[in-house]
């Protein structure tokens, strides 16, 4: 428990002030109420204890960092998960753990979690009280193997699952790094090239007192526009990002944004597919460690990544407490192709409904990694060649008018 300094004065105005230890402001204030003290202030004290172990676990490679990644939590399930199974006790293996993990958050959630236990808790229930570092999907999965005496499968699946989903996911990103920094370096050198370059040319052709071409004009025109706005320009491109931040994170953005997403020519389907993966790996996962139907399609609905597969999902679940099955409400959606009903059906029919989600995810998951290796073998001559489009296109405005010079005076 933290401690905090006090000052207070009494009903005679004497000032007394001190220190206490308690779990929280509230109840030092609730203390001094009762012995009559009137409250000035009250400040925690960050011992340098925990300064000098902050500078510890910074110098150890224990990252400071207030977002846990995927990777930290995959190594964290895949690590807990073997120690279970060698038969070592939850306590020691959360105590073992906490010195490996490479994430300080991750690492005082778990320091937590172990007093929690340790004062009688479940380990789900310990789970759920650090919600930004574990997520429904986890917790909900604990809590099933807890139940049924198979966490350290549970823990094996877990891992499984997000090594699936991490994986997918870097692919992605990794084929649109080098497209991306491609065309944001080539733009910065356009816009350099507008803003300096073009001006020296303008006053150079001012002095030919000729009309000028139609294409090397309107590079000019463009050159003065961006110098005379450049202030406002760059005052407004952060307000606008902010705005679309903002928007995109109500329902209504979220929805609009992804269905903009789907109907994107080539790269709608590839979101399509990531979207079905995740939708497929997520509930065969949950399935398959004992959770009830419904409840895993109110957990999985959130992790496909997409507002208007999330909106199908809701469909499909209330169709499914209906008494219906999964496959009939899938296929009236219009978003899962042919073959994901199929698989689906074919799985409610045998009783294999889980094994035929991971094998649908699987598919899928293939499926989109071919797709980002073409695309991103297709995109980096494409923005190559765009790029040396833009630049042809600006030099040729730029020397035209000497062209035309030199073709007068011959």
């Amino acid at each position: 428990m933290p401690d905090f300094l006090y000052k207070a004065r009494e009903t005679e105005g004497t000032l007394v002030q001190g220190t206490m230890v308690a779990d929280s402001k509230e109840e030092i204030i609730e203390i001094l109420q009762r012995r009559g003290l009137l409250i000035t202030s009250i400040e925690e004290i960050i011992p340098k204890k925990r300064v000098l172990k902050q500078a510890i676990n910074l110098s150890r490679g224990v990252s400071l960092s207030r977002r846990v990644k995927t990777d930290d939590l995959c190594i964290f399930s895949r690590q807990m998960g073997t120690l279970l199974n060698a038969g070592v006790p939850l306590l020691r293996s959360l105590s073992v753990l906490a010195k490996q993990v490479s994430s300080l958050p991750l690492k005082n959630a778990v320091e937590a979690i172990k007093e929690d236990i340790q004062s009688g808790s479940t380990l789900k229930d310990a789970l759920d009280k650090h919600p930004k570092v574990f997520s429904k999907f986890w917790v909900n999965l604990v809590g099933t193997g807890e139940a049924s005496g198979q966490l350290p499968s549970v823990l094996e699946q877990i891992a499984e699952y997000f090594e699936s989903s991490g994986e997918l996911q870097r692919k992605v990103v990794s084929a649109l790094v080098y497209p991306g920094i491609l065309f944001s370096v080539s733009s910065i050198c356009i816009v350099i090239f507008i803003v300096k370059i073009v001006p020296v040319f303008a006053e150079m052709f001012s002095g030919f007192n000729a009309d000028l071409p139609p294409l090397t004009q309107f590079v000019i025109d463009l050159s003065e526009f961006l110098k005379k706005f450049a202030i406002p320009i760059i005052i407004a491109i952060p307000v606008i990002i902010f705005l679309t931040k903002q928007f995109l994170s109500t329902e209504k953005g979220k929805l609009l944004f992804d269905q903009f997403r789907l109907r994107l020519p080539v790269f709608g389907k590839m979101f399509r597919d990531i979207g079905i993966a995740n939708f497929a790996r997520g509930l065969g996962t949950m399935i398959s460690s004992g959770v009830p139907i419904l409840y895993a399609f109110d957990i999985v609905t959130k992790t496909v990544g997409n507002k208007v597969m999330e909106n199908a999902l809701d469909i499909i679940k209330e169709s499914v407490r209906d008494g219906k099955t999964i496959a009939e409400p899938l296929e009236q959606s219009g978003l899962f192709p042919p073959m994901v009903v199929l698989m689906v059906n074919v799985g409610e029919e045998t009783g294999e409904l889980a094994d035929m989600l991971k094998h649908v995810a699987d598919f899928y998951e293939s499926r989109v990694q071919v797709m980002v290796e073409r695309l991103s073998a297709l995109l980096e001559p494409f923005m190559l060649v765009f790029m040396g489009g833009v630049v042809g296109f600006l030099v040729m405005a730029m020397f035209l008018p000497i062209f035309k010079l030199v073709t007068t005076f011959k």
